[in-house]
């Protein structure tokens, strides 16, 4: 059984088509169908169910699934086994969320791709319910995500920064006042994120019905979008120390530090997975990294304090 045809049997899975896997790894169709049917033929059974335009895994094709993921890993760091310094290629898949995205992570992947130009470097935002699943699953190498220490079976986390947290709004509101927040229209990040967790623990321990007032929130995908409906006024919400100092020095919003915030920026890759040579480098470029924060950090609790 060829890995090609492993890699057709995933992109099937994970875009719910064959011609969408056609289209995606750059085969005609019937190439797609010759893969499967070959997978199939050594097994002795199907793998999937053809109900129409639509694609199910069978029986068959669930068992197989977690094979496949763990043999295309396989495949992948024998492909990096033997990387020098020197000659260090391939691809690295880091997910981060849009914060980290934006106001940690340029300067690191600069200085990565200037030092290890022919590694391609693949960004996604990171959905923080798929966190554990896409790092088991192989579609991401190393993560970034902003929360509360955090276990996960069979995931390595590692602490790398404290994030002060900001509760933002428009004017000065008493934060601590118990019900200072009501009324105020509460502008959510997206669920699963940490500081939106943090929030409505603040919101929650400030007024006597919570979702009297939660029920008015609304929710946002973009922290820049989130950032500029607290500046012109619209309502209130919780975001890192780094996305609002722009805005805390040139006085568009005020900005009070929530002291009870235990929220970090942690990096995480599965237990299991070989750390490649490409994948130690970009590791050593973050840490490097993580040192200088640390004391700006320091810095910035004795400025907002």
């Amino acid at each position: 059984m060829e890995i090609r045809y492993l890699q057709t049997f995933k992109a099937i899975v994970d875009l719910g088509s064959f011609t969408k896997a056609a289209e995606f790894l750059g085969y005609a169709q019937s190439t797609i169908t010759f893969h499967i049917k070959s997978i199939e033929d050594e097994l002795g059974r199907p793998v999937f169910d053809r109900i129409g335009k639509k694609v199910f895994l069978t029986e068959t094709g669930h068992l197989l699934m977690p094979h496949v993921i763990k043999m295309l890993c396989i495949y992948k760091d024998l492909k990096d086994v033997t990387m020098t310094c020197e000659d260090m290629k391939g691809e690295l898949v880091i997910s981060a969320p849009e914060a980290l995205l934006i106001y940690r992570l340029p300067a690191v992947i600069k200085e990565f791709k200037e030092t290890y130009p022919n590694i391609d470097l693949k960004l996604k935002h990171l959905d923080p319910s798929r966190l554990k699943m896409d790092l088991s699953q192989g579609d991401v190498d190393l993560a970034f995500i902003v929360d509360e220490e955090r276990k996960e079976e069979g995931i390595y986390f590692e602490k790398l920064v404290k994030e002060p947290m900001m509760f933002i709004s428009h004017d000065y509101i008493p934060l601590y006042e118990k019900g200072s927040l009501k009324d105020k229209v509460p502008l959510f990040t997206e669920k699963g994120c940490g500081y939106r967790t943090l929030f409505e623990k603040l919101i929650e321990q400030n007024i006597s019905h919570k979702d009297s007032v939660v029920n008015k929130g609304m929710e946002f995908w973009s922290i820049e979008a989130l950032k500029e409906c607290v500046v012109c006024g619209l309502g209130i919400g919780v975001l890192p120390y780094i996305v609002v100092k722009r805005e805390m020095n040139q006085s568009n919003l005020f900005a009070q530090e929530i002291k009870e915030s235990t929220l970090s920026t942690y990096l995480a890759y599965h237990n299991e997975k070989w750390v490649s040579p490409s994948l130690n480098a970009f590791l050593n470029t973050i840490r490097k990294y993580a040192g200088e924060w640390e004391k700006e950090t320091f810095n910035i609790s004795k400025v907002i304090s």
